[in-house]
């Protein structure tokens, strides 16, 4: 029984990170599929007609390849990743707001020391 939910539990973890990659590599192997079959279907019906000029349709099927997998890697490398969405949405929740002139900053103080310590540490140093 716990073989079964560490399994659906590590396969819900490589889904949620990696389901873009899943779903787009999938699609890429479908269309290169359609592509190649596609061209074998056209080469058939050029064998059965006699058309003797089929050498545009390689040209074609390259560079519908080549177009394909240059679209899968351009969609890869310019869409920003899950980490890059999950760090801008941080950034931007964070507000500072200024201060009014006069006003003194709380924060000036940690801002300016050497090394920051925390709790534990204190504690620590005052039982030496």
């Amino acid at each position: 029984m716990f073989k079964q939910v560490f399994r659906l539990t590590f396969v819900t973890f490589v889904w949620k990170q990696y389901k873009r990659v899943i779903v787009s590599t999938a699609l890429l192997f479908v269309f290169l599929w359609f592509v190649g079959f596609a061209h074998s279907e056209y080469l058939d019906y050029a064998t059965r007609e006699g058309v003797e000029n089929v050498g545009s349709s390689f040209f074609i099927k390259w560079i519908a390849l080549i177009l394909g997998v240059a679209i899968y890697f351009l969609f890869h490398y310019l869409t920003p990743s899950r980490k890059d969405l999950k760090n801008n949405n941080n950034k931007e929740s964070i507000k500072v707001m200024p201060l009014a002139d006069g006003e003194p900053d709380p924060f000036d103080q940690i801002r300016n020391k050497e090394k920051l310590r925390t709790r534990a540490e204190i504690v620590i140093d005052e039982n030496k």
